[in-house]
């Protein structure tokens, strides 16, 4: 064995699906009974036994022509499909208020002041900031389009995104940020880089999972690495319960912490770094409604955090994927924040089921009684790319021997086209 990679989440069957196609000698190991990590679509019947679905993790991923996701899927021979352009909102101020389609509409939405618009319409006119030093994501939406925008869109943007208050995170927890940056106003960016639609493949974003394993190299299941030992001629011990193997090149594509745990005793410089990477637990309530117009056509709807904590928002996966749900019916995905994170006053609360359909209802006084729900507890699903983020993965990859790399979210970005452009550029 040339390359033995540790972890079967998307991270690592990307990585192993590429150096398989290149011919190379691979091996992945995962630890759960099936791969994918959060990546997974998994079923879920209506009550009358009629198909459904709902993802684990991502719903879709943003696709623009000629991008490396576009590459991927079509390499995959994945179909791609597209839920169309529909309606999203934010809460604010007691009531949903509509998202306009394109960033031009923001000038005459209710989201934001007049004060606000005006400094905004001044972005494309502010100097390109240096590399270095790092800045907070609050910050630099504040420099780029003022601190208005920074305080009254960015946080339940981020909060959908991260399910972090932005005042916590790095620049680098949204890396397109940086790139659109670039080109020299983040307007110019998001034009110039390509529009983006969402799109969902074919059997759900657990369908990108399943193709990278049958079409990678060897997956072996249940396998959780406990131990790394150093050999000579550069080579690497790797064991697991019950089983060991040697390999030149070991990859970790696993979460921050527990590659830590792995490379302690080989590289405490950068366990150390990677133990100081936090993550977000989020927790997942799934429902089944009648139908709603119009929120049953449209994407979902985020609240600023200064009216939802710790509830963060809702999307409709049976708009966004059509096999979420039967006909007829409407699936919501609300999502409940870390109580730690947003300051809840009644942390004590159980954020149960009850709790949840209060909280919708102050949103969607007409939500008609679910049919179905179901619980997700989802802990350390997001990394938290906060201020200092880089240099953390500097020091944590700067500290590697020879022989081991780790690969993640965490170093790429959250998102998994965040993943897969980070592989293909990793890869070179």
């Amino acid at each position: 064995m040339t390359t033995l990679i540790l972890g079967g989440g998307v991270t690592g069957l990307l990585a192993g699906w590429h150096l398989h196609r290149r011919g190379e000698a691979v091996e992945v190991w995962e630890a759960a009974a099936v791969p994918g990590g959060w990546v997974q679509t998994l079923p879920w019947p209506a009550a009358d036994g009629r198909p459904g679905r709902y993802e684990r993790g991502p719903q879709g991923i943003l696709v623009s022509p000629g991008s490396a996701a576009d590459r991927l899927f079509k390499s995959l021979d994945l179909e791609l499909r597209s839920p169309g352009r529909g309606a999203r909102w934010v809460g604010k101020g007691g009531r949903l208020v509509p998202v306009p389609a394109h960033p031009a509409g923001l000038m005459f939405s209710p989201l934001m002041t007049w004060r606000t618009k005006l400094r905004m319409a001044l972005e494309p006119f502010q100097a390109v900031g240096p590399e270095e030093p790092e800045e907070g994501l609050e910050e630099f939406i504040a420099r780029r389009a003022g601190k208005g925008m920074a305080r009254e869109l960015l946080p339940p943007m981020v909060a959908g995104i991260l399910a972090a208050p932005p005042g916590l995170l790095s620049v680098d927890a949204i890396p397109r940020m940086r790139q659109w940056e670039a080109y020299g106003s983040l307007f110019s960016g998001m034009r110039k880089g390509g529009i983006s639609h969402l799109m969902v493949p074919e059997g759900g974003m657990g369908g990108l999972t399943g193709r990278l394993a049958e079409r990678g190299p060897r997956l072996r299941l249940g396998l959780r690495a406990t131990c790394l030992e150093a050999l000579p001629g550069g080579r690497w011990r790797i064991r697991a319960e019950g089983h060991e193997a040697e390999a030149e090149r070991v990859i970790l594509a696993l979460p921050a912490f527990e590659a830590a745990a792995l490379l302690g005793p080989v590289a405490e410089a950068s366990a150390e770094a990677l133990r100081s990477m936090p993550y977000t637990s989020v927790k997942l309530w799934h429902s089944r409604h009648d139908l709603l117009p119009p929120y049953s056509d449209g994407f979902g709807f985020l609240i600023h955090p200064s009216e939802g904590v710790p509830y963060l928002g809702t999307l409709v996966p049976s708009w966004i994927d059509k096999a979420c749900a039967p006909p007829g019916v409407m699936q919501l995905r609300s999502f409940i924040g870390d109580s730690g994170l947003w300051g809840d006053p009644r942390p004590g609360e159980p954020k149960d089921w009850a709790w949840t359909e209060r909280t919708l209802r102050h949103w969607l006084p007409a939500l008609a009684v679910p049919s179905q729900v179901r619980e997700e507890l989802s802990p350390n699903a997001i990394p938290r790319a906060e201020k200092g983020h880089r240099g953390r993965v500097r020091q944590a990859l700067g500290g590697l021997p020879e022989g081991l790399d780790w690969i993640s979210n965490a170093r790429f970005g959250p998102g998994v086209r965040d993943v897969i452009e980070g592989v293909e550029a990793w890869l070179g």
